[in-house]
């Protein structure tokens, strides 16, 4: 009997463990921005569609962690504003804005101290901004 109770915590604990694994994600939103230097920037946490034509340029890293974590909104909007100001010097007109998960596992951010990336394309079909 003990080991039909014992089997049945240790399912149940499993279960809890698993179902406390979340992964949640924002809207994915793309927009037009200018840059400092005027041009035309589309931006945001999408990747670009197929009909834009783009190639990758570069991938670089943006600092995010436990602060970034702690207020999301603002560390995203910050990173997208550095992304855009450094695409024309990159010869990019897009910026794919990746930002940590917050995967949690039993109530605690396992990226909580991972870094955002941008990666920087030139698209030959953007749409119409």
């Amino acid at each position: 009997m003990l080991t039909e109770y014992l089997s049945i915590a240790i399912i149940a604990t499993a279960l809890t463990a698993c179902s406390s694994i979340e992964s949640s994600m924002g809207q994915l939103t793309v927009k037009d921005y200018t840059a400092k230097t005027g041009e035309r920037v589309m931006a945001g946490q999408a990747e670009p569609k197929p009909e834009y034509a783009c190639t990758r340029i570069s991938q670089d890293k943006q600092d995010f962690g436990l602060s970034g974590t702690m207020n999301r909104a603002a560390a995203t909007e910050k990173i997208t504003a550095v992304a855009v100001d450094t695409a024309p010097a990159k010869g990019a007109n897009y910026a794919y804005i990746i930002i940590p998960s917050e995967t949690s596992i039993m109530g605690f951010n396992i990226h909580a101290f991972k870094d955002a990336q941008v990666a920087y394309y030139h698209c030959t079909d953007l749409p119409a901004g």
